[in-house]
């Protein structure tokens, strides 16, 4: 797995500041056990720094999730969605559409090289998001009873 440091450097590396405020979003989602949403992650990191905004911290996770590192579940419902940290661990996620729980589906099924669009064959393809919908064991047995 990839350390905060690694993703630190890689981040310097490609031009993009490194803020204290990103740095502690960053740590906050890497030493989470679970997915969080934005405002999990402002709370804690407001344990740090008091005077931060929720909207520095959603700018921080977007930035982050166009960098790779920081994956965005339950993408049909922006208001509530997750984040996670990925790393070097690519993996999608399956969604319950009643509960809203996410699991983590612990492989990419997608190939490495996608085929282009038929409309612009020099399409460039620098990430891919998958999500898998349905009801989880919970709700369905719920449901059932």
């Amino acid at each position: 797995m990839i350390t905060l440091q690694e993703c630190l450097d890689s981040l310097k590396q490609n031009g993009q500041k490194l803020t204290p405020q990103r740095t502690e979003v960053l740590r906050v989602l890497i030493h989470s056990r679970h997915s969080l949403t934005a405002r999990d992650v402002h709370v804690r990191v407001k344990k740090t720094f008091p005077h931060v905004s929720l909207d520095t911290v959603y700018r921080n996770l977007l930035m982050l999730t166009e960098s790779g590192y920081v994956s965005q579940i339950n993408l049909q419902n922006k208001a509530i969605s997750r984040f996670e940290f990925q790393g070097d661990d690519h993996h999608h996620h399956a969604v319950c559409l009643t509960c809203g729980a996410t699991f983590c589906i612990d492989s990419c099924f997608i190939p490495k090289k996608l085929p282009s669009p038929r409309e612009d064959k020099d399409f460039r393809v620098v990430s891919h998001a998958v999500e898998i919908y349905g009801e989880c064991s919970k709700c369905a047995q719920s449901r059932s009873a």
